[in-house]
């Protein structure tokens, strides 16, 4: 069996930046073992398998090396563009099936990018800071203003420091799993957004608890949990829109847009979006009889 696939770099600022995401063809021919076997193996942070649906609909599967994911932002902006680039969908709004729902992507004809539809954000009480700090590396003092867990479909502790607290955390995956366990309040969150409170240009790194991609270089569903980090805090504007700049020297930089508004009847509502580059493409050969030989008797000499 023989599908097509792309690795494309999601959010990129240049080559080599943004978020790596594998985009396979499945039309059906993908099982639920072997996608997450594929995303293991291509080790991207999140992998994303596609379908034409019949309703016009494009069915979208996410993975990361470890788990499926309901919802994800840099693969579903990925996926609507690829979706347009493989005749899936047409330019404009594209309609993604996936499991946690339908998702809406505005693709522009080039489908060089895509912004997911608008989407609400929820925000939680402030929890405990120190042992948010901890799972990634810093001083049970760093935050410099309160911990928030906020999702618009996964969900991330919002923890805001200064530059120099940024450039020291690092990515302790166990310690960014056990969160959800040893902090009241954190039972829904996925991972931890570091981030310099100052806009319009936010600089972050987002540490998830998988060890394959423990620092994630780009992350569409921190970058909107941010956006109701802001809207809570010290943000009254009724339309906020800012840039976030994810990612260290090592990963690459890169650059999501987010714009939020606050809704009397909705609540707050966010939308992300971002450039979607080619690296790679081609055809990913899966054959269930590939490496089979047969082993004969040899007589010693």
């Amino acid at each position: 069996m023989r599908v097509e696939f792309e690795l494309v770099e999601v959010f990129g600022s240049g080559p080599l930046s943004g978020g790596p995401l594998g985009v396979v063809r499945c039309e059906g021919a993908c099982d639920d073992v072997l996608m997450q076997r594929l995303a293991a193996r291509l080790a991207a942070p999140e992998t994303v398998f596609l379908s034409g649906g019949d309703d016009g609909e494009v069915d979208v599967r996410i993975f990361t090396p470890y788990v499926e994911l309901d919802f994800a932002g840099h693969p579903l902006v990925g996926a609507a563009a690829v979706a347009v680039r493989w005749g899936l969908a047409a330019p404009g709004w594209v309609a993604m099936r996936t499991r946690g729902g339908t998702v809406r992507a505005w693709v522009e004809p080039s489908a060089e990018g895509a912004t997911l539809e608008e989407r609400p954000c929820r925000v939680g009480p402030p929890v405990a800071p120190d042992l948010v700090c901890a799972a990634v590396g810093l001083a049970p003092d760093a935050a410099v203003g309160p911990v928030l867990p906020a999702s618009a479909g996964l969900g991330f502790a919002c923890l805001p420091v200064d530059a120099a607290a940024l450039r020291s955390a690092r990515a302790l995956p166990l310690e960014v799993e056990a969160l959800p366990e040893r902090v009241p309040g954190l039972a829904d969150v996925f991972g931890v957004a570091v981030f310099v409170p100052q806009l319009p240009e936010v600089r972050a790194r987002v540490f998830v608890p998988e060890p394959v991609c423990a620092e994630d270089p780009a992350t569409g569903s921190a970058a909107l949990a941010m956006a109701g980090w802001f809207a809570h805090h010290g943000q009254p504007e009724e339309h906020l829109a800012f840039d976030v700049v994810q990612g260290t020297a090592e990963l690459g930089f890169a650059r999501i847009r987010i714009e939020a508004r606050d809704r009397a009847d909705r609540g707050l509502l966010a939308a992300v979006g971002g450039g979607v580059r080619t690296l790679v493409e081609g055809r990913l050969t899966l054959d269930s009889t590939a490496g089979r030989t047969s082993l004969r008797h040899v007589k010693p000499t």
